[in-house]
């Protein structure tokens, strides 16, 4: 009989916590407010994103942009991200380091075949592969899917994302771009 009662309260529990809009259950998406191709002072970097467009569709954006390579790449390259948390997109002086993500031999990612971006890499035209070639790289209307964030923890934070690429044996830095949003109930 108790554990009865405890399923019946447990049940309600859950009820109250999705149809009130406090759970994690709630689909998600990504919100992006703010993308910027090229970093201050960084205007002559290698790589910069240029004619950027981020629209948001309820779980899905299409993204539009040209990535710009001002000289052949030879080396590979190793990413860096930076990421911040801030409690809301109105209080940017809360905002607080959270975690560093350096990833070595990008270019082995990037031609990676079969991964969850594989699909988004191939959408360029012409081709993006490493080693990366002068020229301009077209991305055109792609679509994504935000839903996949459904499973992350991390709602109710505004995000501050600075990615740098640098070549992976000077350590010049290649290309800086930041990026801002957050993962939202829709």
């Amino acid at each position: 009989m108790r554990s009865a009662w405890l399923s019946l309260l447990l049940q309600f529990w859950l009820f109250i916590q999705i149809y009130s809009g406090r759970s994690s259950f709630r689909p998600k998406t990504v919100r992006i407010y703010q993308f910027k191709g090229i970093c201050p002072g960084h205007e002559d970097i290698p790589v910069y994103y240029s004619d950027i467009e981020v629209v948001n569709i309820n779980r899905t954006f299409r993204v539009s942009l040209k990535a710009n390579i001002r000289s052949d790449i030879n080396n590979d390259m190793k990413l860096w991200l930076f990421l911040s948390r801030c409690n809301s997109r109105d209080a940017l002086d809360s905002c607080e380091t959270y975690n560093t993500i350096k990833i070595n031999h990008f270019c082995k990612i990037l031609n990676g075949e079969n991964m969850p971006w594989t699909d988004a890499v191939r959408k360029f035209s012409p081709p993006l592969r490493c080693p990366l070639k002068k020229g301009v790289y077209e991305f055109k209307n792609s679509t994504f899917d935000g839903s996949a964030f459904n499973r992350f923890p991390v709602l109710n934070w505004y995000w501050k994302v600075l990615v740098n690429i640098k070549d992976e044996i000077t350590d010049e830095l290649l290309q800086c771009a930041t990026l801002e949003g957050q993962i939202a109930p829709i």
